[in-house]
């Protein structure tokens, strides 16, 4: 059997860069080294692509030495490898596992420059990346679509409006400030007072050009996993939802929170009857093909005490260690860590021949 060159780009430029590297390890350490040959690209802080050829194992950050490497614009996978004061190279790649959180690698940019390549790639594609990442455009769609999600406004600029106008806009006392393009709740906070919502503004602010504010729901935090057939794109595979309880010590599924040890119980399986599990399964397949989702996607909700479900976000690359939350929905269903990346790779693949094949 031949074995498939299979690029795992990880790093990135976005603040989820170290959340990046732990998924790439957790996947490339499952590849099955009898299908695939790993081919570890990582992007360092500042943009550039280094190919980590000598990195023994997986590396523990990007090394900015070596060689730099960079996809050539409709070459079916092929690479161009510079090393300095040396020639250029040409690596061939069959298939490529983006595993970057945030801006510059699951808004849609890599996954242009990948379509661009001509490369079959896993995960959603250009558009659905970037609508999933923008949270305020996000919103827009799932609303105009008739879905449930909390009330929101956007910000462009730090004085565009005071925490009392955001209180009595969306009727709420306490307030979440965010980036409107990031995750792992970096750059978030939960406002009760005046005095700290233009400190939570400026600090949403640091992460990016625009910022919302959303009204508080008190409830359940719910996850869905869903992740779509291979051979048959209209299927889908929507997980039993799973559960986030913050520790008391957090005010919030902060990042800090995410990070600890203690910091939050999460059940995979959640406590639900079977009505109301298949009611948010339901919800998140809809929200799924409402945003031109592909491949796979991890759909956020609040549940208030009345039963009501609001989709908070979705995340089209979610957090990807063995540990992490969708791949542990997945297990609950039936699907192993390794099964669930060779069923990513292979539903990359046959997109990627459906494709060809129309063209």
């Amino acid at each position: 059997m031949t074995r498939r060159n299979a690029a795992i780009i990880f790093g990135g430029r976005s603040a989820e860069h170290d959340v990046s590297i732990m998924s790439a390890r957790s996947v490339y350490e499952s590849l099955d080294r009898k299908r695939y040959n790993p081919i570890l690209v990582g992007i360092a802080r500042d943009g550039k692509w280094w190919l980590q050829d000598h990195a023994k194992g997986f590396p523990v950050h990007v090394a900015s030495t070596g060689s730099q490497i960079a996809f050539l614009p409709g070459a079916g996978g092929a690479a161009l490898v510079h090393r300095r004061n040396e020639d250029y190279r040409i690596y061939h790649i069959d298939v490529v596992l983006p595993i970057l959180h945030g801006p510059f690698g699951e808004d849609g940019v890599l996954q242009g420059v990948l379509e661009t390549a001509q490369v079959p790639f896993v995960g959603c594609p250009v558009l659905a990346s970037a609508i999933c990442m923008d949270k305020q455009i996000a919103k827009r769609i799932l609303r105009d679509a008739g879905l449930p999600i909390a009330q929101f406004l956007a910000l462009t600029t730090r004085e565009e409006v005071n925490f009392r106008f955001a209180q009595q806009t969306l009727h709420s006392p306490t307030l979440f400030v965010k980036p409107a393009s990031l995750g792992s709740s970096i750059g978030v906070s939960k406002v009760h007072c005046e005095s700290t919502f233009q400190a939570a503004v400026d600090l949403a602010f640091g992460y990016g050009s625009k910022v919302l504010v959303e009204a508080y729901v008190e409830g359940r935090e719910l996850e869905c996993a869903v992740l779509q057939d291979p051979e048959r794109p209209t299927e889908l595979l929507c997980s039993w939802p799973s559960e986030i309880i913050p520790n008391s010590q957090h005010a919030f599924f902060t990042y800090q929170a995410k990070s600890d040890a203690g910091g939050a119980i999460t059940k995979a399986k959640a406590d639900l009857d079977e009505a109301l599990a298949n009611r948010i399964q339901a919800l998140s397949c809809e929200t799924f093909k409402v945003m031109g989702c592909e491949a796979l996607a991890r759909v956020d909700f609040f549940m208030r005490s009345n039963g009501e479900l609001l989709i908070n976000e979705v995340n089209t690359l979610p957090s990807f260690t063995r540990s992490s939350m969708f791949p542990k929905m997945m297990k609950e269903s039936g699907i192993s860590y390794d099964v669930l990346v060779e069923r990513l790779l292979e539903h990359a693949m046959k997109r990627y021949e459906r494709a060809m094949a129309s063209s």
